[in-house]
């Protein structure tokens, strides 16, 4: 009877944990959700378990809603770790679990993923970050790349993401983090969000509290470049778009060759610099570099594995562009 009545217990557990999953994936999730889900989670060891476990399978099957160019957890950073969905018991997968998960992303793909504490985080492209949490630390590892937070609110535990020398710190809040080598780019769209040195010495700046808004591009321990973007541009990416005003073609260029193994080279010199505007949806490199033909005297070649650009005649129609450029 214990036996089956065990088994009852967990296979209820695991319907809830399935039901706060897509709770918690919802556009309409509230704060209330996230403190329901949270006071779910702490009624038992079982809750715990059954939602890493639901987590895990849901991420693994790619059963994720999910645009064009966007894809699952890669797999085969699931598999160096010695699980496989088909063959890992129950216990083997939570123990897997609790030591932390690598979620990434590939050239070209975009993905969502439900922690357990209830932030969502959006990966773009060729990202990779190691999620571990406990009763006490919330804490995500940018190894490369760039995440958008959406981080659910507990004062206890504030989430913690580590990208190349920076700790970025917040109860609650939503902000981007990308990682370039040792170049760590932080712009906050809302919350209390402060950014320190990971491993703080002598004589470095004290923490930056951030303002909404506001995006800081640090290199090691120096501020190398602040501002504050047009937000609805900078946040394109979670839309599957790059939204450029005044870019430099080389700029564009850069922007565009992450989404793609098809990269576009720039042959000629002297049109890298000439400004480009518009938006265009990632991963499409050819309907670029076309669009890029008519706005600019740019001349476009298919080839197999690359797309190249050189400079064309100018027409009526680019200097028409030119002139109605913005301003630098």
């Amino acid at each position: 009877m214990s036996g089956r009545h065990d088994k009852a217990q967990l296979q209820a557990a695991r319907a809830e944990a399935a039901a706060w999953l897509a709770r918690l994936r919802s556009e309409d999730r509230t704060a209330e959700d996230e403190r329901g889900f949270r006071a779910w989670l702490a009624e038992s060891e079982e809750h715990r378990a059954a939602f890493e476990v639901t987590n895990a399978i849901f991420e693994m099957a790619g059963a994720t809603d999910r645009r064009p160019q966007q894809a699952r957890v890669n797999r085969r950073h699931v598999l160096r770790a010695g699980v496989g969905l088909a063959a890992a018991s129950v216990a083997g997968l939570v123990v897997y679990l609790r030591s932390g998960t690598t979620y990434a992303t590939e050239i070209g793909e975009q993905h969502k993923v439900s922690l357990e504490d209830g932030t969502l985080v959006s990966l773009d492209t060729d990202t990779e970050i190691h999620v571990s949490m406990n009763d006490t630390s919330r804490q995500a590892k940018l190894r490369r790349g760039r995440a958008h937070f959406d981080v659910a609110e507990d004062t206890v535990r504030p989430f913690h993401v580590i990208a190349g020398d920076q700790r970025i710190s917040t109860p609650r809040g939503h902000f981007d983090v990308s990682r370039d080598g040792m170049v760590v780019s932080v712009l906050l769209e809302e919350g209390p969000v402060e950014v320190a040195l990971e491993n703080p010495v002598a004589g470095v700046p004290m923490p930056r509290l951030l303002t909404a808004g506001q995006l800081v591009v640090f290199a090691e321990d120096k501020v190398v470049r602040e501002e504050r973007p047009v937000m609805e541009r900078a946040s394109a990416w979670r839309q599957g778009r790059l939204d450029f005003f005044g870019e430099s073609l080389a700029e564009a260029v850069a922007a565009m060759n992450r989404y793609t193994r098809r990269p576009i080279v720039i042959l000629d010199p002297e049109i890298a610099q000439m400004p480009i505007s518009g938006n265009y949806s990632v991963g499409d490199p050819q309907a670029f570099a076309t669009s890029i033909s008519v706005l600019l005297p740019v001349r476009v070649e298919m080839e197999r594995n690359r797309i190249t650009l050189r400079r064309a005649e100018e027409t009526q129609a680019h200097i028409r562009h030119r002139l109605d450029r913005p301003l630098a």
